[in-house]
């Protein structure tokens, strides 16, 4: 693997005392941990390693700076040769993938009551199988819409939509398309997919997960025995489907005959369009903020919380982040374990949000958070958060990106489209712990 940085703190003495009061720590010989991470830098993670060499002298600790684009690759590699890390990183909707290359954390160690106290519900969903600990996060992002007020306010919007039919009111109002069929002005960068042959949205399957969930579509049976996102669903009564109506609004925004229409393949990539003013809103994560403001230092933008189906119904909002999880291969998993509950505590991660500016994992951190200018609408969004359970993610995420080019290329039917896709997901392994 491509190592970007390593650090390594710790001495190997015998250790005198414990933080966490974690088994397997006290009274214990040399032990030596590697943790392979792709998102998360040295520079943040060493006060918290630090922090936990105090308390345990005896642990060495190689952290490893991980090459982002070969990262699952790698990762692969090295578990299947047996040499790969005691803790690693892998992404939200990829345990079902590795739940049979990890190990939960310790009966007695970490508290599956406390846990779910103590976490936001999505990490709580992604992270824990039949009351077991298979993960923990040092943070959570979760979608928002990223809005021009000068665009709206030129347009008559004055505030930024709660609601679709508020966003369909919004970008009907902002787009002006030239006599060549290119639109000079967006008012929203959405409907197409992430692979279209032009104005690709960036992890547009993300937004249209999060219109189905908005729907109340269910992914898929709790044991992943098979995919539910075709189901109908009832709602107020009536069976609905909500799938085929989240695919519809998606599509509608890139569908010539739809009266949201505002984006087509002659449109620039989601991001570069707001960027250069050419979309007046965009869906994106809390780190989006830094690559807007690097492409335009100058743009004035704003965050406001996602448009929901109905603002009666409850808050529901959409999550993509990472999470830390222990090999079964290691040969210190209770060490490894009371590490990352020591990281993960809230003290340390009020340490470490301080000179990341991340939304929080935690739900006693959000109200700390939330009134931050940049990443108060993320840390409220991921309190109630979801995500949508899957396996094989990527190919998910491929067979929903194909989904939606179907409908926009193709013309075919929302339901048949939901329909094929679903057969698709049924073919997907599902590994057994």
């Amino acid at each position: 693997m491509k190592k970007i940085k390593t650090i390594t703190l710790g001495l190997l003495i015998a250790l005198t005392t414990t933080a966490c009061g974690g088994a397997g720590t006290q009274n214990a010989g040399p032990v030596e941990l590697t943790i392979w991470e792709p998102f998360v830098s040295s520079e943040h993670i060493r006060p918290l390693i630090q922090e936990y060499q105090k308390a345990h002298p005896n642990v060495r600790i190689e952290f490893v700076e991980s090459d982002r684009g070969s990262y699952s690759a790698n990762l692969i590699n090295a578990l299947a040769a047996g040499n790969g890390p005691d803790i690693f990183a892998i992404h939200n909707s990829w345990l079902p993938q590795y739940i049979d290359k990890t190990t939960p954390a310790p009966e007695g160690s970490w508290q599956f009551v406390d846990y779910k106290r103590d976490f936001v519900g999505t990490v709580v969903d992604d992270f824990t199988r039949d009351n077991k600990i298979y993960g923990a996060a040092l943070s959570v992002d979760s979608l928002a819409l990223y809005y021009n007020p000068d665009m709206l306010a030129s347009s008559g919007v004055y505030t930024p939509p709660k609601t679709w039919k508020e966003l369909e009111q919004a970008v009907r109002k902002i787009a002006v398309q030239n006599s060549s069929g290119y639109f000079t002005r967006s008012g929203l960068a959405l409907g197409l997919s992430s692979s279209a042959p032009g104005g690709k949205i960036h992890l547009g399957e993300d937004v249209l997960y999060l219109f189905m969930l908005q729907q109340g579509v269910v992914p898929w049976e709790s044991d992943l025995s098979r995919p539910r996102f075709g189901d109908a669903v009832d709602r107020g009564g009536e069976r609905v489907d909500a799938a085929a109506n989240a695919l519809q609004f998606y599509t509608s925004f890139a569908d010539p005959e739809a009266a949201n229409y505002s984006w087509n393949t002659r449109s620039d990539y989601s991001i570069d369009a707001f960027v250069n003013r050419r979309a007046a809103m965009i869906f994106d994560y809390s780190y989006t903020r830094e690559t807007i403001q690097q492409k335009n230092a100058t743009l004035r933008f704003d965050v406001a919380p996602v448009p929901q189906l109905n603002l009666a119904d409850q808050e529901v909002n959409f999550a993509n982040y990472w999470g830390e999880v222990v090999s079964r291969q290691s040969k210190n998993p209770e060490v490894a374990w009371d590490f990352l509950k020591f990281i993960t505590s809230k003290e340390n991660l009020e340490i470490y949000y301080a000179t990341t500016k991340v939304p929080s994992s935690r739900k006693d951190l959000i109200s700390l958070q939330a009134s931050d200018p940049e990443i108060g609408v993320f840390a409220h969004a991921n309190s109630t958060a979801k995500s949508f359970l899957r396996p094989e993610a990527e190919k998910m995420d491929s067979i929903l990106s194909k989904m939606i080019d179907r409908v926009n290329f193709r013309g075919q039917d929302p339901d048949q489209a939901v329909s094929e896709a679903a057969s698709q997901a049924a073919t997907l392994t599902v590994p057994r712990n």
